[in-house]
């Protein structure tokens, strides 16, 4: 019997994930940069895991499985692959496979919000060294000085995912003031003898949500978090999505 051991998801690089030169979008240095047209998942095609919102658990589940980090801070992933390095939802052409969840993080690239040293201004940035950007484009960021429509939409996207981004970290801060995660290992058989152990996260510990006291369960009620913990484990049946997918390839 052959076995593998993956880790998911994989160390935060120096970098966000995917992320190679970003840079402050402005009209000075982009005053005629832009996006190629075509949509291109090609950029996450080596990653197996992927960060989460917290509010994207509702969807993700229905497709991945969805674990949390091994470390702090605890955000929620999307596991995309059992191999490191293999996405097995995005093909050779960068098309995400149809019908699947597509998470806000894959999304929203080549933009991302950059925190303004020694304060908490967040201004938008775009990657400069994203295939898809462009230094001459015939939809360009700005029209005569002013964000173009396309521009103001990725801003408006990126400021509402910044928004429950900071709503993860609070939800996975209550998760570990109340010690509700552990870490586990996930195997999938692919048969012909071959078995792949993934490891390096964690999952909800279904015996700490059975003996949480009335006031733990009203404050994850009010604040919108109880159902996500069921969803999460409801995800935990993708494993065997995952190994077919594998096969398949």
């Amino acid at each position: 019997m052959t076995q593998a051991i993956q880790n998911v998801p994989a160390p935060a690089p120096t970098l966000p994930l995917f992320y190679k030169n970003p840079v402050p979008v402005e009209p000075g240095r982009h005053a005629t940069a832009g996006l190629r047209e075509r949509i291109d998942f090609g950029f996450s095609r080596e990653t197996n895991a992927i960060a989460l919102t917290a509010s994207e658990i509702v969807h993700a589940a229905r497709h991945y499985p969805v674990v949390f980090s091994k470390d702090a801070p605890t955000v929620p992933f999307a596991v995309v692959g059992l191999r490191d390095k293999e996405n097995l939802f995005v093909d050779a052409e960068g098309r995400w496979r149809e019908g699947y969840y597509i998470p806000a993080y894959v999304r929203r690239y080549p933009f991302i919000f950059s925190e303004v040293p020694d304060s908490r201004q967040l201004i938008l940035c775009v990657d400069e060294g994203a295939d898809s950007f462009e230094q001459s484009s015939t939809a360009p960021f700005f029209v005569e000085g002013k964000p173009s429509e396309s521009l103001q939409r990725s801003f408006k996207f990126n400021e509402t995912f910044q928004i429950h981004y900071q709503d993860t970290h609070r939800f996975g801060e209550w998760l570990d003031q109340n010690d509700m995660l552990e870490g586990k290992m996930a195997r999938a058989e692919l048969g012909n003898g071959q078995t792949f152990t993934l490891q390096g996260f964690r999952l909800l510990n279904p015996e700490r949500l059975r003996t949480l006291d009335d006031s733990q369960v009203l404050e994850l009620h009010k604040r919108g978090w109880l159902p996500l913990l069921h969803f999460h484990l409801q995800s935990l049946q993708n494993w065997s999505t995952l190994s077919a997918l594998t096969r398949a390839r």
